[in-house]
């Protein structure tokens, strides 16, 4: 066996949550998500540490049912959405974010 300083046991807890998601929606293709995870490991004393975990691809069929989930509790709610509404929830937080909302009389950015 191989000495290691300062070897002590610990407790704690782990996890692997989703760190980032990036949409791929080149013009012409099908868009892809690919969500980055990364596994948590949080010791007794309060401190933590990451690795990163091996991303997940998912191709997008407009569709598809996703179920919605809980963040806070982890349950299904029993409602679903299609990655359709998804993509049309994310497309409408880019307007947003790039442009005022258009009165009446104006014409929304293509």
């Amino acid at each position: 066996m191989t000495f290691k300083l300062h070897q002590q046991p610990i407790s704690g807890e782990a996890f692997t949550r989703c760190s980032q998601i990036v949409i791929d929606n080149r013009l012409g293709v099908a868009p892809t998500v690919t969500f980055h995870q990364e596994r948590v490991i949080g010791l007794g004393d309060g401190t933590s540490t990451k690795a990163p975990m091996q991303p997940v691809v998912m191709a997008f069929d407009p569709t598809a049912a996703i179920p919605i989930i809980d963040p806070e509790t982890g349950e299904d709610t029993g409602a679903t959405m299609t990655q359709a509404e998804v993509y049309a929830a994310v497309y409408s937080a880019y307007l947003a974010a790039v442009a005022p909302p258009a009165t009446s009389d104006e014409e929304m950015p293509q």
